[in-house]
This record gives C-alpha cells, sequence and structure tokens, in this order.
C-alpha cells in the first residue's frame, strides 16, 4: 500500500510541475509575440513624428491589454545623455499599473531582447529597430494568470490523488479483510490439527495462493491422519505381541528356572552317583580282571582255563557296560571314549561336505570331495569322531578361503590284510587369511582344548588334534605354493571283512560329457567315471556347448549322458534353461543338470519335464551313480527301474471305476491300478460309466472331464445326487488344470484331480490318500522324460510303466485313430463347429498324453486351448486359430508317413505275433489291416 501511495504522490507532482513549466512557457510566448508586434508597429511609423507614433502607441497598448488579460503593464525607455554625458534612461510611454521593477541604463544597454524575472515580476524586454535603437520596450507580463493556472492544475491532480489513495484504500481494506478471514481460517485448521483432529479441512479460497495453501494443509492432515492411523494399528500390534511375548517369556522363565532346577538337582544327584558306582564297580572289576589275567598265566586245566575265560569274557563285557553307562563321568574326568563301528570313510566325507557346503557357497566356495578308488567299501572306525574332525578342518579352510574351490582329498597311503592308514588332506587358498593368521593356526595345533577355549578362537583345531591323537593318527599343516595352507589328518583304520563288498558299478562303453567351468569339479567326476570304465569328455565353455553338441548329433556321435553344471549359467539362468530346452528338444541330449541346491531350484520347475536327473553339489558318488543309471539307456535296461513303485498292501482287493472315452487310456490306466493289485473296471462314456456305477460298488472312481455326450462334471453330479450313505471319491483326470478349473472341479463334487499324463507315483499317492491303504510306500521320485522330436520310444516306456507291450499297443492305437482324426478334423473346421472341434482335439491330445509323441501333443494343447473360452462362439483371432489348426494336420500327417516306415514291434524289441501289413506296420491276430 505505501509503495504505491509514495508513487502516486510522485505522478502527481511531476504532472504539476509540467503543467507550471507548460503555462510559463505558455506566457512568456504570449509576452514575446506582443513585444514583436508593437516592436513591428512603432518600425512601420518611422515616417511620422515622434509624438505621434507614441500615441499611436498608447492606443495600441491599451488595445493589446484588452485583449490579452495576461499582460499587466508596457513601458517604453529611451536613453539620453544630461549634461554631464552620462546616459540615463527616460520613461516615455506607460501604460497600465507602475512596475513593480524599475529597470537602469546598465539592465537596458544591449540589443537583444531577453526576459527578466524575479520574485515581484516576470518582464520580456525588447530593442526598438533603427533609428530608435536607443529605446527599449518592456512587457510586464500578469503573474497571477502563470499562479492561478498553477493552483488550479495542482488542485486538480490533488483532488484525483485522494480520490484513487481512497479508492485503493478500500480495496486494500477489503482484500486485507477477505485475506485475514481466509488465513484465520487456516489457522483455525492447523491450531485443530496439531491438537489431533485430522478430520478437518480448510475451505478454499478465492485467491489462488491462498487455496493452494489450503490444499497442502488439507493434503498434509489426510496424511497426518493416515500415518495416526498406521500408527495406532502398530502401536495396538506391537502392545498385544509385547504381552503376549512378556505372558510367553514369564511362563518360559518359570519353567526354565523350574526345569534349571530340577535339571541341576539332577545333575548333582547323577555325578553323585556315577562318582559313587565308578568307584565301587571299577574297583572290583579291575581286579577280577587283573587276577583272571594272572591265573590265565598259571598252570591250568582245560577246563580251569575255560572258567578262566569266560569269567574273563563276562568281566570284560560288564566293564564295557559300564563304561557305556559311565561315559558322561568319563568325559568330565577328561577320558575320551571311542566308538568302532562299520562305515564308509568315503561317505562319511560326502555327507560332512553336504552339511558344510552352504557355508562355502556364503564365500562363493564348491567343496570338492576325492575319495582313492582303491578305499575299502567298509572300515573300523568311529564316524562321529571323523565327521567332528573333518568339520572342524573344513570350517577353517572355508573361513581362510574365498571364491575358488576346497578339495578335500581320501587317500590310501598303506595297508596289510585288516589294517590300512588312510590320509585326509583340505587345501585352502589363503585368501582371507595373512601369514600371522597361519601362525595362529599352527599355534593352535599345538595347543590344548582348554588353551583353545581360554583364547576363544572357537577354530576347534585343538579340539580336532585331540581326537585325531586319541585314534592314532597325525595331524598338521602346511603353506603351499599358492599361498594358501594344506591341512592333512592321517589316520589308522581297520578294514571291515565282515562285510560282503559291494559290486563294483561298471559302465563300460559309456559316453559321458562333462560341461563345467570348474575344472575342480570336473577332475573328481572324471576320476570317478573312469573308475567306473566309463568314457568321460571334458567341455569348459557353456558359449560354444550347442554348437559341438549340433556337430556330434551330425555325425551320430551323441554322448550317452550330458552332465551340464549351472555354473556356465553365470547368473543367467534363462538362457541357461533355454540351451538345455534346446539340447533336449532339438537333438535328444539325456541331461543331467549339477549344481547347488540354490541354483537347482532356480531351474528345476522349467527343466523338470525335459531333463533326466538333477545332481546336487558337493557331488556324492551315490549321487553321480543314480544319476547315471537314470540316464544312460542300457544301465537302466540292466537294474531295476528307479521309477518302479511297490505294489500296495491291500486288506481285500478294491475295484476301481477308470471312465475315459479314449481307448488307449482305458487301457494305461487298468494296466496301472492293476499293478498295485487293484480290480480295474473301466467304461468308455458318463453313461456306461453311471450305469456301473448304479449296478457295481467301486470303492474310487477316476473320472475323464471332457467326453462327448455326458461329460465327467456332469456324470459326477449325477453320482452325488443319487449316492446315499458312504460317499465314492471321485479324482479328475484332466490334461489341463489351471487355478479357475481346479476351482471348477471340486466346487461340481469331485474330490481331486489328476493332471495327465498320470504317472504311476501320481496314481499310487492318489490311491493311498483317498482309500485309506494300511502299510506305506516309499516315495521314490519318477525321473522327469526327454522331450523327443517326433516320436520317442524311450518315454512311451516310461508312461507305459517299462512295458514294451503296453507301450507298444497304446501308440498303435494312437496311430490307428488318426486314420480317423484328420478326416473329422477337416470336416467340424469346415462346419466351423467349434464345440465339436474342441470335443475331438481334446480326445486327441488326451491319448497324445501317454505316448511319445510330444510334437502333436503341444500342437493338440495349443489348439485345445484356443477353442476352450470360445465353443459356443466366433473366434476372435481367425489367423492364429488357422494357425494352430494347420500345425495339428501336419503333425498328424508326420506321424501317419511315421508309420508307414516303422516296426512297432522291433522298436519295443518285441518279437512280432503276427504278420507285417502292406504298409509296414504289425498287425494283431484278428486285428484288420483296412
Amino acid at each position: 500500500m505505501a509503495p504505491a501511495l509514495i508513487l502516486s504522490l510522485l505522478l502527481a507532482l511531476l504532472f504539476t510541475l509540467q503543467q507550471m513549466q507548460d503555462r510559463r512557457d505558455l506566457l512568456l510566448s504570449h509576452g514575446r509575440a506582443s513585444a514583436e508586434q508593437l516592436v513591428e508597429l512603432i518600425h512601420l511609423s518611422e515616417g511620422h513624428p515622434f509624438e505621434e507614433r507614441i500615441q499611436w502607441l498608447d492606443k495600441g497598448l491599451m488595445a493589446l491589454m484588452l485583449e490579452r488579460d495576461m499582460i499587466r503593464s508596457v513601458q517604453l525607455y529611451r536613453a539620453d545623455r544630461n549634461e554631464a554625458g552620462e546616459e540615463k534612461f527616460t520613461l516615455l510611454s506607460s501604460v497600465g499599473p507602475r512596475p513593480r521593477t524599475s529597470f537602469s541604463a546598465d539592465q537596458l544597454r544591449g540589443k537583444q531582447a531577453h526576459v527578466y524575472e524575479d520574485l515581484n515580476s516576470l518582464q520580456v524586454l525588447h530593442p526598438l529597430r533603427g533609428e530608435d535603437t536607443n529605446c527599449w520596450l518592456t512587457i510586464e507580463l500578469h503573474r497571477p494568470y502563470f499562479l492561478v493556472g498553477t493552483y488550479q492544475v495542482a488542485l486538480v491532480g490533488l483532488i484525483g490523488l485522494i480520490i484513487c489513495t481512497l479508492i485503493a484504500l478500500v480495496w486494500a481494506v477489503a482484500l486485507a479483510e477477505r485475506a485475514s478471514r481466509s488465513l484465520e481460517r487456516i489457522k483455525e485448521t492447523l491450531r485443530a490439527v496439531g491438537q489431533g483432529k485430522f478430520a478437518t479441512r480448510a475451505a478454499g479460497s478465492r485467491n489462488l495462493e491462498l487455496s493452494q495453501l489450503s490444499e497442502e494443509i488439507n493434503l498434509m492432515a489426510e496424511n497426518l491422519a493416515e500415518y495416526q492411523r498406521d500408527y495406532q494399528d502398530g502401536l495396538h500390534q506391537s502392545m498385544e505381541d509385547l504381552r503376549q511375548s512378556l505372558d510367553a517369556m514369564e511362563e518360559q522363565n518359570i519353567e526354565l528356572e523350574l526345569a534349571r532346577k530340577k535339571a541341576l538337582e539332577s545333575s548333582r544327584i547323577k555325578s553323585t552317583f556315577l562318582a559313587n558306582t565308578s568307584h565301587e564297580i571299577r574297583t572290583p572289576l579291575n581286579g577280577i580282571i587283573g587276577f583272571t589275567n594272572l591265573l590265565l598265566k598259571t598252570e591250568v586245566d582245560q577246563l580251569q582255563q575255560d572258567y578262566l575265560q569266560t569269567i574273563l569274557r563276562s568281566s570284560e563285557s560288564l566293564l564295557t557296560t559300564i563304561n557305556d553307562i559311565l561315559d558322561f563321568s568319563r568325559i568330565e574326568s577328561g577320558n575320551l571314549v571311542l566308538d568302532h563301528s562299520p562305515m564308509n570313510l568315503g561317505q562319511v566325507l560326502e555327507e560332512t561336505l553336504q552339511i558344510l557346503a552352504p557355508f562355502g557357497y556364503e564365500h562363493n566356495l564348491e567343496l570338492v570331495p576325492f575319495v582313492d578308488p582303491q578305499l575299502p567299501p567298509s572300515q573300523i572306525g568311529d564316524p562321529l569322531r571323523i565327521k567332528q574332525i573333518l568339520t572342524n578342518l573344513v570350517s577353517t579352510a572355508i573361513r581362510c578361503s574365498e571364491n575358488g574351490s576346497i578339495p578335500v582329498r581320501i587317500a590310501v597311503q598303506s595297508g596289510k590284510e585288516s589294517e590300512l592308514m588312510v590320509q585326509i588332506s583340505i587345501v585352502d587358498n589363503g585368501a582371507r587369511c595373512d601369514e600371522q593368521g597361519r601362525r595362529e593356526l599352527r599355534q593352535l595345533l599345538n595347543s590344548s582344548p582348554l588353551q583353545q577355549q581360554v583364547t576363544n578362537n572357537g577354530m576347534g583345531l585343538s579340539t580336532a588334534r585331540s581326537l585325531v591323537q586319541s585314534m592314532g593318527g597325525e595331524l598338521g599343516m602346511e603353506s603351499n605354493e599358492q599361498g594358501g595352507s594344506s591341512y592333512w589328518v592321517q589316520l589308522p583304520l581297520t578294514i571291515d571283512r565282515n562285510r560282503a563288498a559291494i559290486t563294483r558299478e561298471q559302465f563300460p562303453g559309456c559316453r559321458v560329457l562333462l560341461v563345467d567351468p570348474n575344472p575342480m569339479t570336473r577332475q573328481q567326476i572324471y576320476q570317478q567315471l573312469s573308475h567306473w570304465q566309463a568314457e568321460a569328455q571334458e567341455h569348459c565353455d557353456g558359449q560354444n556347448l550347442v554348437p559341438a553338441i549340433e556337430q556330434m548329433w551330425r555325425h551320430d556321435a551323441l554322448p550317452d549322458a550330458l552332465i551340464i553344471d549351472t555354473a556356465i549359467a553365470a547368473g543367467n539362468f534363462d538362457d541357461f534353461i533355454a540351451t538345455v530346452q534346446q539340447l533336449v528338444d532339438t537333438y535328444q541330449c539325456r541331461v543331467v543338470v549339477q549344481g547347488s541346491p540354490v541354483d537347482l531350484r532356480r531351474c528345476y520347475d522349467a527343466l523338470r519335464t525335459r531333463v533326466l536327473a538333477f545332481l546336487g553339489k558337493p557331488v556324492s558318488r551315490e549321487g553321480l551313480l543314480r544319476a547315471l543309471k537314470r540316464v544312460v539307456p542300457h544301465q537302466a535296461q540292466s537294474r531295476p527301474q528307479t521309477g518302479a513303485f511297490p505294489a500296495l498292501p491291500w486288506p481285500s482287493a478294491p475295484r476301481v471305476l477308470a471312465v475315459d472315452d479314449h481307448e488307449a487310456n482305458r487301457l494305461l490306466m487298468s494296466e496301472l491300478l492293476r499293478a498295485q493289485n487293484i480290480e480295474a473296471v473301466v467304461a468308455a462314456s458318463g453313461a456306461e460309466a453311471l450305469a456301473l456305477w448304479r449296478e457295481q460298488h467301486f470303492d474310487m472312481i477316476f473320472m475323464d472331464i471332457q467326453m462327448p455326450g455326458m461329460d465327467g462334471i456332469a456324470t459326477t453330479r449325477k453320482i452325488r445326487e443319487e449316492e446315499s450313505g458312504r460317499r465314492t471319491p471321485v479324482i479328475a483326470l484332466t490334461a489341463h488344470v489351471g487355478t479357475e478349473e481346479k476351482s471348477r472341479l471340486l466346487s461340481a463334487g469331485l474330490d481331486d484331480y489328476l493332471s495327465k499324463p498320470v504317472s504311476e507315483v501320481q496314481l499310487t499317492h492318489t490311491v493311498k490318500r483317498w482309500m485309506e491303504v494300511n502299510g506305506s510306500g516309499e516315495d521314490i521320485a519318477i525321473p522327469p522324460l526327454v522331450a523327443p522330436r517326433l516320436v520317442d520310444i524311450g518315454e512311451s516306456l516310461n508312461l507305459a510303466n517299462q512295458d514294451p507291450g503296453l507301450a507298444r499297443d497304446l501308440l498303435r492305437m494312437l496311430l490307428k485313430g488318426l486314420h480317423e482324426d484328420e478326416p473329422e478334423l477337416t470336416r467340424l473346421f469346415a462346419e466351423k463347429d467349434h464345440k465339436g472341434l474342441f470335443e475331438r482335439v481334446h480326445r486327441l491330445h488326451g491319448g497324445c498324453c501317454y505316448c511319445g509323441v510330444l510334437r502333436l501333443r503341444s500342437a493338440t494343447g495349443q489348439l485345445q486351448e484356443m477353442l476352450r473360452p470360445v465353443q459356443d462362439q466366433a473366434l476372435v483371432d481367425t489367423g492364429e486359430f488357422e494357425g494352430a489348426y494347420e500345425q495339428v494336420r501336419r503333425e498328424i500327417r508326420s506321424l501317419r508317413e511315421w508309420a508307414t516306415e516303422q516296426d512297432l514291434d522291433a522298436l519295443f524289441g518285441l518279437e512280432s505275433v503276427g504278420a507285417k501289413g502292406s504298409n509296414g506296420r504289425v498287425i494283431r491276430e484278428g486285428e484288420n489291416s483296412h
């Protein structure tokens, strides 16, 4: 407000000054013009007498003064010389009031016109021209004219300024009042929010800035309210948790205190009792054993010697029992008791490394076990104590290492008939242990357990040294050239001759390709495979793996097994999974994926249907053997199948109804159920199944969902409506079970579901769960299957429970049905009968799920999923649908062409039971060859 007022005053002052200057200039301009006019009049009358000219001048001046009210008076002066010769100006004529200012000769001397101005007057002085040059004309201007005009302008400006100021003041007061009210409301809102009333909101304002301020305050109140709610919820939850924790802790403290007192009292009583018993029993036993040995050295007869031997053995047995009972007392007194039981030292090492492997992975370390092939399969020793030694040494090596591998080797140094000396060596890389740390390790190796506890080092090396010495062995530590350390243990062991020797596994002629960037792991597996007489090749570059396999495939030199380590993924598991899928799908490689448990979990779901086996690290001999048995075909055929599931023990043979519109599926379900000692009854439709259910009793029903006519859901609903009393479990068989589909099945009355293809393990688990089998079978994992390019005989065998005859019949029925499926699909597609086409494709897809025809299975599955949501309406994407339909037709034609060139009996290793047809297919007796 103040700056605007000051600016207005300055503008008014400038305007007034400018008007004053303009009126002064106007006044002077009129004065000069009047003076020039009079001078010109006098000049024109030079021919007349001077007195006459003066009269005319007086008349002209009077007229001029009457015309122009700006002139106050006019005077005419002439310069004369007196008798003394001095120049003096004489007033010749004067019109108007007496001039306020009189001029001297010095002031009027000169020839130029000029303006004279002082506080009293404003005059224009102009000399006459011609002969009267000694005359001057002075015109005194009317100053009130000038001042009155100036006062008028100033007054008008002042009045305008006052009016504008009043208007601005009123406007400012109104704005200030409005802003004050808005600010007061904002202030009240902030006060309410500050008091915790977060629901309070500030009203809007016409002022943009105040409106934005109100919005920000409202947003702040909302955030504070949300924070307050979260805080209160968290506080209540924390208080409740704290209260429960305090109550639980109080109860636990009471229980722990009672248990502690009880344990202390029990320990005191036991210690007292054991000490007394040890003293009271061991003393006479020592006397008995000692004197018995002395008597045996004397001359006694045979009968007496037998008696003494019996006494000695009984006493020693009693001493052993007492030693077991008093083991706590012996530990307290520093006496260590070692166990001597059969064990496998290599297995002990592998189990120990598997336990410590996660600790190594934290430092990017792999633990690699090397077991000497010359090590006997069974030894006598204390496996628990040896595990303790290995744990301490390997843990120390891990603490001193970073990034790399820690090899742990078992080597047989010498041996006799029943004794052998083995050396266990562990090597670290010293990345996290300097020379000072290694000196401390050497000191710990030479210290006692009590001293180690005092130093609180925690490495356990002194304890390991005491255990080794108790076993009669040695423990040492050496520095290696790579800057790390080597820990070695020499232990004497006894060969267990009482256990039968394990049959040496052999894989003669088996070609195995190892793909692992870690040379240490490759060396371990290579050594074991060579011991099993397998031909092992190494490949360390994952980037060139596919070209190398393609080259082998072109020359028909693919390996029997391909072991790929997840380390080649280098963190990019998407590319790794794609590579493995390409090797399996394109080149039909039989792959074993090995890696850490964490890496295997990352790729298991994506590869479990393609990879035959997963091998965890550290790689054990038993794990490698199981993996090779699953992969190598001739080994799998020469040994019992790992996927075979033992038949379940039934109190009485149960009866199960299997409902499926596909003949091959019915045959497979019958075989799988009969293998589990279950009486299987089959039905080809829902109506037939309903009729059988009404006439007979069944303990369980396996129901196909998609069937022509009455489908599985309708059949199940009908059964649920008619059944009374005992509920019969109905298990759905479907090739597609998503979350929505599962909910739909369960809500329709079905109890469970199995996804096709149904494996024996899934079937057995389901039967056990719903029929309450007495007894349990061991869960044996079925190895994942390898996806073929067109037809995979191995997959067909796996799906048929390794029954070649059943696998051949299933594939034969599928191939036979293709002659009818192809024209029927063509007709339905031409008629745009989407519902009928879906049912036909679903039926064909169900048959593919039990044969090794992955390409046709995949094509029918894709087309089936496209048809599922649009069975009763037009398809949205006609181009994509037609492409999927043509893919199914191409796969059907490919399979039909393949069937004309193959002998199924020969493919499955069976002798023909009939003559071959003209197309090369084996025709069973009684089967038409049309």
